[in-house]
């Protein structure tokens, strides 16, 4: 029952219902009696909208995620979704506190969490794509609730995960390559080595040309991925192996891998699979450069992220452990 009807049921004001919750003076017992009554029978269910707006209440949230200068607007994107979702819920007050952490500065996403915890915020929206970091920080977090995006991680104390299965994206990925291409030789280049969701990628790719016995796939990383040095990358491999047909990039730097294909005439002969609908991506994709982008809805993430805390936060209210993005497929005519 709401305060309003608890009330009317009992034949007082509202104002006298509202002692009796808070535990003030001026309402006699037996009028208190009656409203404790009425309550333990039928419940009661706090106005909490109204509350937030008499309170003028600001819910801080903080936002832990890699440089939005990386992942060729990913991450960019993912923000994008929660400020989106920021908007929806004015008149109420909340704040994005944003910090970018360096994925490959040991450390860093620790500093820059703790800075958060001590800026006082109420919840905590991370990608955990440096997996040791993480661990290393949440135990720092105590009591403020948080949500993964981005990218799991197996940890217990997260309110909701809100990932696409990277494991099932890599391996939809190499289904993909041998409709286009059949068996053959393919790469799978990655720019790091122990990030969570690229091995998953990986993983799922090659387990799928596994059960292919004309198929083989050469699992490399690049260090250098920039536009030059993936450049020079690609020549020693191609030179190397002359037999290739594919290249699967299972992040959003697929864009770059196109300078060396056109360049050299190979767009016909390679196929290029990578991840993400960024525009870089997009328009590589319009052009036929890139053959296929598997999508994982980075808005999308983000927008759910910040409605999820908020629900848990202000309504005290269950939210979903796991959000499962769907395996959004990608190709010219369909973009």
């Amino acid at each position: 029952m709401t305060l309003q009807e608890i009330a009317q049921a009992a034949g007082v004001s509202t104002g006298t219902v509202d002692r009796v919750l808070h535990n003030r003076k001026g309402v006699s017992q037996k009028t208190k009696e009656k409203i404790q009554a009425i309550i333990e029978e039928n419940g009661y269910e706090p106005n909490f909208i109204a509350r937030q707006l008499k309170n003028n209440k600001t819910l801080k949230i903080g936002i832990l995620l890699p440089k939005l200068g990386s992942g060729c607007g990913y991450y960019a994107a993912l923000l994008d979704g929660m400020k989106n979702q920021q908007k929806r819920f004015l008149p109420f007050k909340v704040d994005l506190m944003i910090e970018e952490f360096d994925r490959l500065k040991p450390l860093d996403a620790v500093k820059k969490g703790a800075k958060l915890i001590s800026e006082k915020v109420d919840g905590l929206i991370a990608a955990p794509v440096v997996q040791e970091d993480f661990y290393e920080l949440i135990p720092h977090l105590h009591s403020i609730p948080y949500i993964f995006v981005d990218s799991p991680l197996n940890y217990p104390g997260a309110i909701s995960t809100i990932v696409q299965n990277p494991y099932k994206s890599g391996y939809c990925a190499a289904r993909v390559m041998k409709m286009l291409q059949g068996s053959g030789t393919f790469a799978c280049i990655k720019m790091y080595d122990n990030a969570y969701n690229l091995l998953e990628r990986a993983r799922g790719f090659l387990d799928f040309f596994n059960h292919d016995s004309g198929s083989k796939v050469l699992d490399v990383v690049c260090d250098d991925f920039t536009e030059m040095g993936l450049y020079s990358f690609l020549e020693d491999f191609y030179t190397a192996h002359k037999d290739l047909k594919g290249i699967f990039i299972p992040h959003a730097e697929v864009q770059l891998a196109t300078y060396y294909l056109v360049n050299n005439g190979l767009k016909n002969k390679i196929a290029l699979i990578g991840f993400d609908c960024v525009p870089q991506n997009k328009q590589a994709l319009l052009e036929g450069t890139i053959d296929c982008l598997i999508g994982q809805r980075p808005e999308s993430q983000g927008e759910e992220a910040v409605r999820q805390l908020y629900q848990h936060i202000m309504f005290h209210q269950d939210i979903p452990r796991e959000v499962n993005m769907p395996i959004d497929i990608f190709f010219r005519e369909n973009i």
